[in-house]
């Protein structure tokens, strides 16, 4: 059982490790220190729920309805676009201010964007639902659970672990030039992921 244990860690590990819009917004987060372990926690979770719903038969669902897909992305692509905006906006006026009442102010914001970033994101159901769930089919009724731990495990200690980075930098990074900075490279970072996803789900 601990191979399939590591089976599911090592093959979500190398899902979730490159570099994309959650990536981004789960360290950007931890380097604002604003609720960054509670988007930890969040984007840990619901990959815990995508990935058991796809090892247990959702993958189906995606098989079958391939127009899911298609328009999730485009409604992700939409939201992409709008945060990148967001994000230059704040470039353009020299950064954030991130002071504690600024933080309390935006946690509605950071929860929709939680949810955005995770169920407007084609690459989530994909990874967890379609890729894992479709592995998982291989699997004996007693493995599925040992995968499923592995890859929940993976998903945790990444997200964690991107946040805490966050915050540690957050003493250099969280400057308002340094912020001014980053808010830029994600924004143009959101387009180019925003145009590649409407490409994607658009010809395939």
């Amino acid at each position: 059982m601990l191979t399939t244990y590591f089976t599911g860690l090592t093959l979500m590990a190398t899902l979730i490790m490159p570099i994309g819009m959650q990536n981004a917004f789960v360290l950007n987060q931890g380097i604002r220190r604003q609720y960054h372990l509670f988007v930890a926690g969040f984007c840990s979770i619901a990959d815990a729920v995508f990935m058991s719903v796809g090892v247990w038969g959702g993958a189906k669902v995606f098989n079958t309805n391939p127009w899911l897909l298609t328009g999730i992305g485009i409604l992700g692509a939409v939201f992409m676009y709008y945060y990148g905006f967001l994000s230059f906006k704040s470039a353009a006026k020299g950064g954030n201010n991130l002071n504690g009442e600024h933080k309390n102010r935006n946690f509605k914001a950071i929860l929709l964007a939680c949810c955005a970033f995770t169920i407007l994101n084609p690459h989530v159901y994909i990874d967890t639902v379609v890729i894992l769930g479709g592995f998982a089919a291989n699997l004996t009724v007693e493995q599925r659970p040992w995968f499923v731990l592995g890859g929940v495990s993976a998903s945790f200690i990444w997200f964690f672990g991107l946040s805490l980075l966050g915050q540690k930098l957050a003493p250099i990074l969280s400057k308002p030039r340094s912020q001014q900075i980053i808010d830029f490279v994600i924004a143009c970072m959101m387009w180019v992921l925003a145009t590649y996803l409407l490409y994607y789900v658009l010809t395939n």
